[in-house]
């Protein structure tokens, strides 16, 4: 299956955004959502990025959970929901520790096995696949983490998210 990989510099930098416009021209297509867990884990117990409180770091159990449930990938508000509204035929998240996922991508990838190909949203997947693109949205930050730094390595492309090059959200 073909796959693509949309990464970038930090959150909401345009990541699902990017995702959609793909998915508008890719019929057959679907998609996979990966949220690899900060809380807590790491050298500094690292506190979540997003400060967001929304639990979905740390809600599940075990090592990794792949969500299917419609009603959750629908949710109002959500990038799963924005992706399945884009067009992808089937939407999956996967929420994983890092020595989760990739036991994970490989559960994940084969409940999305009948589509024509694959976009995901995530950095850290490319520690465990070659996709056939890789696309890397630069932020606006001038630090950048270090696993972004590794993960623009490995780009095939590199967009600006300046918002006059690359509109965000909703556009």
């Amino acid at each position: 299956m073909k796959t693509i990989v949309i990464a970038g510099a930090h959150s909401n930098v345009g990541k699902t955004t990017m995702a959609e416009r793909l998915l508008k021209k890719l019929p057959g297509w679907s998609a996979l959502k990966v949220t690899v867990s900060h809380q807590g884990r790491g050298p500094k117990k690292e506190k979540c990025p997003r400060n967001k409180g929304c639990r979905a770091c740390t809600s599940f159990k075990g090592d990794f959970d792949v969500v299917t449930d419609r009603r959750i990938i629908n949710r109002k508000g959500k990038d799963t929901a924005r992706l399945k509204r884009a067009g992808a035929k089937k939407v999956v998240w996967l929420r994983s520790t890092l020595k989760g996922l990739k036991a994970g991508l490989k559960m994940s990838i084969r409940e999305l096995r009948d589509s024509e190909g694959l976009v995901i949203e995530g950095n850290s997947v490319l520690e465990h696949l070659k996709p056939d693109i890789t696309i890397y949205i630069k932020g606006r930050r001038h630090r950048l983490k270090r696993s972004a730094k590794a993960v623009q390595k490995k780009a095939d492309i590199i967009i600006d998210s300046k918002p006059d090059i690359y509109p965000s959200r909703h556009n």
